[in-house]
């Protein structure tokens, strides 16, 4: 099954300690996962250091400033995964959740390409 792993930041700054753990996790996860598993991942255009800098639109009947919804946290990366189920999918959500101001949505891929 796949398993989308949608990755949220608040506005608060990463220290260099912090970003450092959050890199190396990523880059774990990565290598765990880039011959079998890995479909997809990205990180969306985020200033790090300022998250009212984002770029993006929303979309709805008209066309809005900003990439967010009415809410406070923004989506800044997502990991597609082949997963064996969903605990697999969460157990790898909380391997990349290293600072309280990052949230990781866990959702099953109905449909996707390739």
């Amino acid at each position: 099954m796949r398993y989308v792993l949608l990755i949220y930041g608040r506005g608060a700054s990463l220290s260099q300690e912090e970003m450092d753990e959050v890199l190396a996790r990523h880059r774990a996860l990565q290598d765990e996962t880039r011959e079998h598993d890995l479909v997809a991942v990205a990180k969306l255009d985020v200033d790090q250091r300022r998250f009212d800098s984002v770029e993006g639109r929303t979309a709805r009947h008209e066309v809005m400033d900003g990439p967010h919804a009415e809410t406070k946290e923004w989506l800044v990366g997502f990991y597609l995964l082949d997963c064996e189920n969903e605990a697999q999918a969460l157990a790898r959500a909380k391997h990349l959740c290293v600072v309280d101001h990052h949230r990781i949505e866990v959702r099953r891929v109905d449909w996707s390409w390739p």
